[in-house]
């Protein structure tokens, strides 16, 4: 048997990846050094070649969630309504996805199992997705675009919470998701605009 040695930044992303799979396909109960070893096809003394304990390989697979979310942010020079489309259908696409990376972020299993510091970056999460949502809202709102009598403030619940239901969904197919992101972001287009 041959034994296939890689990199330390390498091996780190496959233990991360692993892990991240198994949260999300089975649960954080599923999480176990056995499991993600064998996932990677190392030693389950391997992973701690690497990494210190089961939390930091969290943090490390949340890292990894992060990269996934915000590497395709809409670019700042786009109009507003469109970076919000944009966003919107990325984020229910991720978030409503047959065995979803994204619908971790909605989930306590990935707060309880990452301690304190997992809780920190799933908040700074959050955060960044309701100011980013904020700013495009704010800025339909100053040039006139939004209906009258709705502010930004006051549509945000509605933008955030339609995101959230993909989050509840089990989709079995993604065809059937892309048509109800394709619907919902028609509802909220035309609730968003004069």
């Amino acid at each position: 048997m041959t034994h296939q040695y890689e990199n330390t930044e390498t091996r780190r992303e496959q233990i991360a990846t692993a892990a991240l799979e198994i949260l999300s396909e089975e649960g954080i109960h599923k999480v176990t050094t056995r499991s993600i070893a064998a996932r990677v096809g190392i030693t389950d003394g391997t992973i701690f070649r690497h990494f210190k304990d089961k939390t930091e390989i969290l943090l490390a697979s949340m890292d990894l969630l992060e990269r996934l979310m915000f590497s395709a942010f809409p670019a700042p020079r786009l109009p507003p309504l469109e970076r919000l489309e944009r966003f919107f259908r990325s984020r229910a696409l991720l978030i409503g996805a047959a065995h979803s990376l994204g619908r971790l972020i909605f989930s306590e299993q990935l707060l309880h199992a990452a301690g304190p510091a997992g809780r920190g970056k799933v908040e700074q999460w959050k955060q960044r997705n309701v100011s980013f949502v904020l700013a495009c809202l704010s800025e339909l709102e100053l040039e006139g675009s939004l209906p009258e009598g709705l502010s930004a403030e006051r549509l945000l619940p509605v933008v955030q919470g339609t995101l959230l239901t993909y989050a509840m969904l089990h989709q079995a197919d993604n065809v059937g998701l892309s048509a109800r992101v394709d619907r919902d972001w028609d509802t909220l287009s035309r609730l968003l605009t004069r």
